[in-house]
């Protein structure tokens, strides 16, 4: 699965958003816990599945 993370300054302005994989989410946030650091995280569309159908986990 993949995730898009937007990462936000201290003035809440969004910066630029990344396409990451789950291992590099898992890095992103244990990076943003120590650090402070504000982050919005959602699932990306997986445009190449069928309408439908559901990803395995």
């Amino acid at each position: 699965m993949r995730f898009t993370i937007t990462p936000f300054d201290d003035h809440g302005t969004p910066g630029i958003p990344d396409l990451v994989d789950l291992p590099t989410l898992k890095g992103a946030l244990a990076e943003a816990a120590i650090s402070g650091r504000r982050l919005h995280i959602r699932p990306a569309p997986r445009h190449h599945a069928p309408m439908g159908a559901q990803e395995e986990t």
